[in-house]
């Protein structure tokens, strides 16, 4: 039990200390950063997918939707960061809503095609409206300032966005173990036993949809604040892919899986030079064929079985 109570504790400390030792090496903690965000991110696709059962192949628009709202309310209109980056969060979590009706009658491979359109219809229409910068992208998006301090440095951002990763951890746990988690997975593993149960299917679907979107659009926001630029582009179908991609090696329907296939899948390959980040694409293909084979919960299965087996270890010697 002590134990228990004690690792959280180590482990914060250990992720405060990051920026601490790779204090010359600023560009391992930007892509420390751009991992974080991928995580927020991962998390409401987790949600979605591995909690409520909905699959969608269109989260990086929701993403691209908080971040040029965030950015432009910015730019344009001097909105605050704290504003802006929840009003992005509210508008994806808005157009989350929009998709969420016609998923009722959607299931599957249906429901994925619907998701992956809405994706490509949002990437299109940025590139045609001129106030977000059309095809060209929107440049000098400024960092986040919060109370007159800017978050500029890479270490700075760090900070913030892992208080962002932890608050979101924090508040979709308390969600699992609330009525609506029970609603969701109940819903995941039979809609047909749900609704003998009184569970209200609509409501739900749409929910888990708006939540996913809104912290699809959080993560949007901070990814065009750290990057300083905003592109069409880098919100397109292949970015939805990954996030699925993370969200299965990470492990589905896990609340820490998502933090470590960002991990995985965004470190890893950058720390080792760019021929691994050349063949990272190969890499992660067998990596995620040996996942959906081995480890059909993912990385966090992998770490819950080590972890059996030190306790086996522990009670035998005792």
């Amino acid at each position: 039990m002590m134990k228990k109570k004690i690792l959280p504790f180590l482990l914060l400390i250990l992720a405060l200390l990051i920026p601490l030792v790779f204090n010359a090496r600023p560009s391992i903690v930007a892509y420390i950063n751009l991992a974080i965000i991928y995580a927020v991110s991962a998390v409401g696709l987790n949600l979605l997918l591995g909690v409520a059962g909905q699959i969608s192949l269109g989260h990086a628009a929701f993403m691209g939707i908080g971040g040029y709202t965030s950015a432009i309310l910015m730019i344009r209109y001097g909105i605050p960061s704290i504003v802006s980056v929840l009003a992005g969060g509210l508008l994806a979590g808005l157009f989350g809503l929009i998709i969420g009706f016609p998923a009722l009658r959607l299931k599957g491979f249906y429901l994925a095609i619907a998701t992956m359109a809405l994706g490509t219809a949002v990437t299109d229409v940025i590139k045609r409206m001129e106030i977000l910068g059309a095809d060209r992208g929107l440049t000098n998006v400024p960092p986040v300032t919060i109370f007159g301090y800017q978050f500029s440095s890479e270490f700075a951002k760090y900070y913030l966005y892992l208080a962002i990763l932890l608050l979101t951890i924090f508040l979709v746990n308390n969600l699992l173990k609330s009525k609506t988690g029970m609603a969701f997975r109940a819903m995941r593993d039979s809609e047909v036993a749900a609704k003998v149960f009184g569970i209200n299917i609509s409501y739900y679907k749409v929910l888990a949809f708006v939540i996913s979107s809104f912290l699809a659009g959080v993560a949007g926001a901070m990814y065009g604040h750290s990057l300083s630029y905003l592109h069409p582009d880098m919100f397109g179908f292949g970015l939805s892919i990954e996030f699925l991609a993370i969200t299965i090696i990470g492990g589905i329907g896990t609340l820490w899986g998502p933090v470590l296939g960002s991990a995985l899948w965004v470190i890893v390959p950058r720390l080792f030079g760019t021929k691994l980040e050349a063949m990272a694409g190969v890499l992660f293909g067998v990596v995620l064929i040996l996942v959906v084979l081995f480890l059909p919960r993912g990385l966090s299965e992998l770490i819950m079985r080590i972890n059996k087996l030190f306790k086996k270890e522990e009670g035998e010697r005792s």
